[in-house]
């Protein structure tokens, strides 16, 4: 189920490329291959070289270009001369992502569309989601030889001017493991982060680094640069930047946003997936239902947890269909009766959608609404294809933990691996029992598959290994189980180790209604080193 990430960087400042890496592969096979009448011979290179050598096999004195990206190509091409799109027919071509949908349909790269995300990237069978992914291709076609430069909005395709430039300029070497091949064809998906106002070029104020990939795209989730103050969030990542606005996806009750060797500027934050009514605001925050936004030039400030006693929480997991896109309705009467509970957050076990689909999540987004503050766990359903970005994009990393009154919630992924967790995981785990310890707090464990199967022969937990690990840690430090990924409802002990499994949230049961078999969240009552535990059945 995992797949291996990888990318290569290159940091841009300033309209200027500064700095670059070279991660293996060759873009030269010793010599160089000119165009033939017939044109490119794409045999004659190996793996990447003819996107390697794009700036001797293309004529850049002319560049067809898409209405509305001129500007990008004038800053890239400044002596082309620039020619409308409609007249395209081979050679260099910058194109929005709607004339790439349809120029590169049926390709095993392109651009495609889809409701909620809007354009995304399409990299043999995995969709990438964001308008910050750009699309280098060339390939022949019937009207001659094309070097396509595209991507999913205004950044992606600057992004993709910049990577061609730098490999032009030899500051990357193109790598041919992240490379697209076929009988003529290549292709490469790049990535930038940083260019906050998304227009393609890098300025002043913006540092943007621009990776390519192929397996997993790289995420960049605690630091960015942002009119010209470097920001770092603790507690949180940055989900988006947007000109001078700051938006933070809370993974927890206590914030910190710090600026490192600060001008002054102010800038605004929008901090995301919060409930004001739990915590310490800093002065002229305002809050906006599930979010807090502030404008600030201050150099540190935090969003801490309230002093709280009692408070509750409410549980669910596995709300997945049976197949297919569409949310159960049973889900969304769950969701519903969520809403309507009073509570401090939300847990979900996972197995959010079935296959990780794009499409699934469509589906999903439209209808996740929540009034209250959701921390997810990662699923084995949604953690495989196209899901395994699509998670990262909308909730973050997937190993973090956060307090709030005498509990601290350590989430942590247990699917990654085959439901086999890694020495690191684990290691990270003690190390979060320890700071729970040392804080006087008992700790509450969420993973979406749990060490140990209540049913009788059940064999749907993590691997054996994994699981002793998981059970040891838990009876040394007093710890809390909330999982899921069995679909029904159980609360026990196994070795004196309380564990709760709630596995009802829409996904076929998995046990007669007798034996926990039903449709269900749960309400926990998080009271002074004392856990409540009460199921609420929800009929479909």
């Amino acid at each position: 189920m995992h797949r291996k990430i990888g990318f290569l960087l290159v940091i841009l400042t300033l309209g200027s490329v500064l700095a670059s890496g070279c991660i293996g592969g060759s873009s030269g096979s010793g010599k160089t291959t000119t165009s033939s009448p017939s044109g490119i011979d794409f045999k004659a290179y190996p793996v990447g070289g003819v996107l390697a050598h794009w700036s001797k096999l293309f004529n850049e004195s002319i560049i067809y270009v898409s209405p509305g990206y001129e500007s990008l190509v004038r800053h890239y091409f400044p002596n082309a001369q620039i020619k409308s799109i409609s007249e395209y027919k081979s050679g260099i071509a910058v194109m929005s992502p709607a004339d790439a949908r349809k120029v590169l349909a049926g390709k095993p790269a392109l651009i495609t569309r889809r409701d909620y995300f809007g354009y995304v990237l399409y990299l043999m069978g995995i969709h990438y989601v964001g308008a910050d992914k750009g699309l280098m291709v060339a390939y022949k076609s019937s009207e001659g030889d094309r070097l396509i430069l595209t991507g999913t909005g205004m950044a992606g395709v600057g992004a993709a001017l910049q990577y061609a430039m730098a490999v032009k300029d030899g500051k990357i070497q193109v790598n041919e493991a992240y490379v697209i091949h076929g009988n003529d064809f290549e292709a490469m998906g790049i990535k930038e982060v940083g260019d906050n106002n998304w227009d393609g070029i890098p300025e002043a104020g913006e540092l943007v680094t621009i990776h390519q990939f192929r397996y997993g795209e790289p995420f960049q989730f605690y630091w960015r640069v942002v009119d010209g103050e470097n920001v770092t969030v603790d507690g949180a990542f940055i989900r988006l930047v947007n000109g001078s606005t700051v938006y933070v996806h809370a993974l927890g009750f206590n914030i910190t946003v710090n600026v490192l060797n600060p001008k002054g500027v102010n800038l605004t934050y929008v901090i995301e997936n919060v409930n004001p009514g739990f915590m310490n605001l800093p002065q002229n925050a305002r809050a906006n239902g599930t979010s807090v936004v502030l404008k600030t030039s201050a150099q540190t400030f935090s969003l801490t947890p309230k002093d709280v006693g009692n408070y509750t929480v409410l549980v669910f997991g596995d709300h997945r269909p049976p197949s297919g896109d569409k949310p159960p309705e049973v889900f969304l009467k769950i969701r519903d009766r969520v809403n309507n509970e009073s509570g401090a957050f939300i847990i979900d076990g996972g197995d959010l959608v079935y296959s990780g689909d794009i499409d699934q999540w469509v589906e999903l987004m439209k209808v996740w609404k929540w009034n209250k503050p959701i921390f997810v766990a990662s699923g084995n359903h949604e953690y495989q294809g196209d899901g395994v970005d699509i998670f990262t994009h909308l909730f973050g990393p997937t190993n973090y933990a956060f307090s709030l009154g005498g509990y601290r919630y350590i989430f942590a992924n247990d699917v990654e691996d085959n439901y086999n967790l890694p020495s690191r995981t684990i290691a990270w785990m003690k190390r979060q029992f320890e700071l729970a310890r040392e804080h006087g707090q008992r700790p509450v464990l969420v993973m979406h598959v749990p060490p140990v199967d209540p049913r009788p022969n059940g064999h749907h937990s993590l691997g054996e290994d994994s699981a002793k690990q998981v059970l040891e840690l838990m009876k040394e430090y007093h710890a809390f189980g909330v999982f899921s990924h069995i679909h029904m409802y159980w609360y026990g002990t196994y070795d004196g180790v309380p564990i709760l499994i709630t596995g009802g949230g829409g996904a076929p049961l998995y046990a007669p209604h007798d034996q926990g078999g039903f449709y269900h969240y749960v309400i926990l009552s998080m009271g002074s080193g004392r856990i409540g535990v009460k199921p609420v059945e929800v009929t479909p």
